[in-house]
């Protein structure tokens, strides 16, 4: 990672820290859109308290939620919706004072970290002069950082700056490897919010019709206990590095196949998740619309009375008369980016 990397603007703040408090901050980064989800997670995971009132700062690139140390009930976590948790003992707004950057100094020593990741948003601390004043105190305090693999994170949204050091990294989630992906795939932690959304139970029969390399499936094989999971895709390729990435999980199969009309075999669905083709690129040669209702039919011709499916695509338009077409009630649960493309989580259900 490199000390100079520097992402910018913010929408929307909140609730204000209490930087007066002498406990630390707690700092929840995911991917944009997905700070309410991540908020919802932490709460059933009982990872905070909750009660717990998040102020919600949006980065470009992240959804920030900040939370104080005294309503945050697990400090060993592992959120599957977070892409990496922060604790900051040094926070404030406006200028750093003499006693925030000897605090700051005396946790990087601490922390032994060895190098400085910016993060910021607003024009206060954007400026080259801001940080390189921060690098000179901290310089005048012993403290010399460079190229490392022990970050310090310096956060700042327009006023508010936070220093904050990782305590969790989505990499580190159970069962979370770093595969072998084909350019553009799914995010991780995009994945786990489509799991999350179904608000899964134990037993659930599950179906991705556009597998890809296995991402959500293997969310679904940690968040869902005794799913029994398929999935099916038109790349061989893709359907190759699937099998490879859920060879260890028994009830899973995998299967080169067009899904408009793919054959089930086993119990009926209870849910059909997958991150749909959409766009230029990924569009399906019998039109997007096409296919998602060609989807949607084959779901409910095998569906439990339970099922239901959640859905991600930029194509609202298409989902929504695909989802007319095939008598199903359509709700938008997340607006978010994925890899800087707006799209949504929608849910799908019966009536």
């Amino acid at each position: 990672m490199s000390n100079r990397r520097q992402v910018g603007r913010s929408f929307a703040t909140r609730a204000r820290p209490d930087a007066k408090a002498g406990r630390p901050l707690w700092l929840f980064l995911t991917e944009p859109g997905l700070g309410p989800l991540l908020g919802n997670e932490l709460k059933f995971r009982g990872v905070v308290e909750k009660k717990a009132q998040f102020a919600r700062l949006n980065l470009r690139n992240h959804d920030l939620l900040v939370l104080p140390d005294a309503v945050v009930r697990q400090k060993r976590m592992a959120p599957r919706l977070a892409s990496n948790v922060l604790v900051a003992p040094v926070f404030g707004r406006g200028e750093i004072s003499e006693h925030g950057f000897d605090r700051l100094a005396a946790a990087i020593r601490r922390e032994r970290s060895d190098e400085m990741v910016r993060v910021i948003a607003g024009e206060q601390f954007s400026a080259g002069g801001a940080f390189a004043r921060i690098l000179e105190e901290l310089g005048r305090r012993g403290v010399r950082l460079g190229e490392g693999d022990r970050a310090c994170w310096f956060v700042a949204v327009d006023d508010r700056f936070y220093f904050g050091f990782p305590r969790f990294n989505q990499h580190e989630a159970p069962g979370r490897t770093i595969a072998r992906e084909r350019e553009g795939s799914l995010p991780t932690v995009v994945a786990a919010a489509l799991v999350f959304a179904a608000k899964p139970a134990g037993g659930e029969v599950i179906w991705d019709p556009a597998v890809g390399t296995g991402t959500i499936l293997a969310e679904a094989a940690q968040m869902t206990a005794g799913a029994t999971l398929t999935g099916s895709d038109i790349d061989a390729a893709a359907i190759a590095l699937a099998k490879k990435r859920l060879s260890w999980r028994r009830n899973t199969i995998l299967t080169r196949a067009d899904s408009s009309r793919f054959e089930f075999s086993g119990p009926p669905l209870t849910l059909t998740i997958s991150n749909l083709p959409f766009g230029k690129r990924f569009k399906p040669a019998a039109g997007t619309q096409a296919f998602y209702e060609a989807i949607l039919r084959r779901s409910l011709e095998h569906a439990a009375p339970e099922w239901r499916a959640v859905l991600l695509t930029s194509d609202g338009e298409a989902l929504s008369a695909a989802a007319e077409r095939a008598g199903l009630s359509l709700a938008r649960t997340a607006e978010i980016k994925v890899r800087g493309e707006a799209a949504a989580i929608w849910v799908a259900k019966r009536g």
